[in-house]
């Protein structure tokens, strides 16, 4: 079955002002190349289709990017320019399914997050559960570090079982990454979100609502992963993320 990668990065990253002010999230220096860089060289080849939902204020420098990458990436602008009218995630999401084209299974990921381990092994591991959803997932060192980000708890097949969004106390360390497998057979449950009325802001809610509906898996990856949301962390993943890693995943891709 073909599927499509779908790049979330319409948001305006208001906690990296003043890097961010006038230039979005993904396109911040990495390695001689950006962060969207390492994860576009990052993604399986057999994609039928890469779209990247953007706003309306950032759209022509995603299109400049995509002009010199020479990049198999559709930009797609959602027409919002500021934080107060931005559509969600979520709903960017729907719009790559009916404007951009992104067509059968989809692998979503949000360009405000970098990681070590390979799609292809997540895609498939998730592939093990042909009509349902699966989230990449991450041990963070202790559950204290865990308090920052949404944690979720798996039965023994991998279902989860709880999902809590920045919890004070978490129920685990085991954190919930920007990184979904989501199957053509359940697409359906975006629309039914949606219309519910629940908060599409963020994918965490999405992946909550849907815990409660039917079974959602998690992957565990065992390597390193970074959410870029502050400037201490954007400075960390300069700091940490291996040399020369644009450039050698570039020369190998062409």
């Amino acid at each position: 079955m073909s599927a499509s990668a779908i790049l979330l990065s319409a948001g305006y990253a208001t906690r990296l002002y003043p890097l961010t002010k006038d230039r979005p999230k993904a396109l911040l220096p990495l390695n001689g190349g950006s962060i969207l860089d390492e994860i576009v060289m990052s993604l399986p080849r057999a994609l039928a289709r890469r779209v990247l939902v953007t706003n309306h204020r950032f759209a022509e420098q995603f299109r400049a990017w995509q002009r010199e990458r020479k990049a198999p990436v559709e930009i797609l602008d959602d027409g919002t320019s500021t934080v107060e009218t931005r559509l969600g995630a979520i709903r960017d999401l729907q719009l790559a399914r009916t404007q951009g084209g992104a067509t059968g299974d989809l692998l979503v990921i949000g360009t405000d997050n970098l990681f070590r381990w390979s799609l292809d092994e997540f895609v498939t591991q998730a592939k093990r559960h042909p009509a349902a959803p699966s989230i990449a997932l991450w041990q963070a060192p202790t559950r204290e570090e865990a308090t920052q980000f949404g944690v979720v708890m798996l039965n023994a097949d991998g279902r989860i079982t709880t999902f809590a969004e920045k919890s004070a106390q978490p129920p685990s360390a085991l954190v919930s990454t920007c990184v979904y497998y989501f199957p053509e057979a359940m697409l359906g449950r975006i629309e039914e979100f949606l219309a519910s009325g629940e908060n599409a802001d963020a994918p965490g809610y999405f992946i909550k609502w849907l815990a409660g509906r039917m079974p959602v898996y998690g992957v565990t990856m065992s390597a390193m992963w970074y959410d870029i949301g502050t400037l201490a962390a954007y400075e960390q993943v300069r700091v940490e993320w291996p040399k020369g890693s644009h450039q050698a995943r570039a020369e190998e891709a062409a």
